[in-house]
C-alpha cells in the first residue's frame, strides 16, 4: 500500500512540474560530416524556452536516407505538448499522421524536468523514468 502511495505521489509531482517546464530549443539540418550545438546538445549554445501548457522536453533525431543522395541529419530539441502524448511513439504517430516523417532512421527521447534535453542530462532522465515506470508496472 505504501509503495502505491509513493508511486502516485511521484506521478502527481511529475505532472505538476510538467505544467511549466523549461526546455532547450533548436533545429538543425546537417549534411555528412557537419556538426552543430543542436546535434551535440551543448547547453551553453542552446536557447532556453518556457513551455506553454503541460509539456515534456524532447529530442528528435532522424536521418533522411534516400539512395543516391547524401544522408541528411535532422535534429530538433524543444517542448512537446502533452496533448500529443508524452512518449516518442506518440510523437512519431502524430508526425506520421501529418506526413512529416521521411524515410530513414529515427530516434527520440523525452524527459520531464527543467532543461533536461541537453546531451548530458538525457540518459540520466530516461534511466530514472524507466525505473519509475518499471516500479509502477511491478506494484500495480
Amino acid at each position: 500500500m505504501i509503495v502505491r502511495v509513493v508511486i502516485v505521489f511521484i506521478i502527481l509531482v511529475s505532472l505538476r512540474t510538467a505544467e511549466s517546464i523549461r526546455c532547450y530549443e533548436c533545429v538543425s539540418r546537417l549534411g555528412p560530416g557537419e556538426s552543430s550545438a543542436c546535434l551535440t546538445g551543448e547547453e551553453g549554445q542552446l536557447r532556453r524556452v518556457q513551455c506553454i501548457g503541460p509539456s515534456v522536453c524532447a529530442v528528435y533525431h532522424y536521418q533522411t536516407v534516400i539512395p543516391g543522395t547524401p544522408t541528411i541529419n535532422h535534429i530538433t530539441r524543444g517542448c512537446q505538448a502533452l496533448r500529443y502524448g508524452a512518449t516518442c511513439e506518440d510523437i512519431f504517430n502524430e508526425l506520421r499522421a501529418r506526413g512529416q516523417v521521411l524515410p530513414g532512421q529515427h530516434t527520440c527521447t523525452t524527459c520531464s524536468s527543467d532543461l533536461c534535453n541537453s546531451s548530458g542530462k538525457l540518459s540520466y532522465s530516461v534511466t530514472i523514468w524507466s525505473f519509475v515506470f518499471a516500479l509502477i508496472k511491478r506494484f500495480l
